[in-house]
């Protein structure tokens, strides 16, 4: 009688990251985000992922947003170790203006003061940019850029699209 043992192919790519980032809103207004990346598909040379964004951001004199977002994406090897990234995404975002009590104008022409609970929005967000990974400590780390265009819907009765800058580093954390 023969026994035979049969392995099944190991995946080598690290699959699960979390991590930080600077978020700046307008290139002007700093914030962070906390970050989570799953890889659905992938190779050495692409991969299809997705990923979960929680931040916030300071809007000087104006207002703060605090956001919640999902988005899925791509990765594609350009050179080495050097990638290219784009997401789609969607959002919500609470904003809380700053300063003293805001009013508004309904469509009867009453005016109401603003509640201090903030507006909401949705979000939906384009983002694109290059990652670089390595390893520190035998761990896979990613380092990344990416700028963002973002809408928030309703903004006046209509949207406003808005831009920001992300960057930041991705931690596997399994070795």
């Amino acid at each position: 009688m023969t026994c035979h043992l049969l392995r099944g192919q190991s995946d080598t790519l690290s699959r699960n990251f979390v991590g930080v980032s600077y978020f700046s809103e307008g290139g002007f207004y700093p914030g962070f985000t906390l970050n989570a990346e799953r890889s659905i598909l992938a190779n050495k040379n692409f991969e299809i992922l997705a990923a979960a964004r929680l931040g916030a951001y300071f809007h000087y004199r104006n207002h703060t947003g605090v956001f919640f977002m999902i988005q899925s994406g791509q990765r594609v090897r350009i050179y080495k170790h050097l990638y290219f990234e784009h997401y789609l995404g969607l959002g919500y975002l609470q904003s809380f203006l700053s300063g003293g009590d805001a009013y508004y104008v309904d469509a009867t022409g009453k005016i109401h003061k603003t509640s201090p609970a903030g507006n909401p929005h949705l979000m939906p967000s384009v983002s694109f940019g290059l990652s670089y990974a390595t390893t520190i400590s035998q761990r896979p780390v990613r380092f990344f850029g990416r700028p963002i265009i973002f809408w928030l819907i309703p903004f006046n009765q209509t949207a406003l699209v808005q831009y920001g800058l992300e960057i930041g580093t991705l931690v596997n954390l399994r070795k």
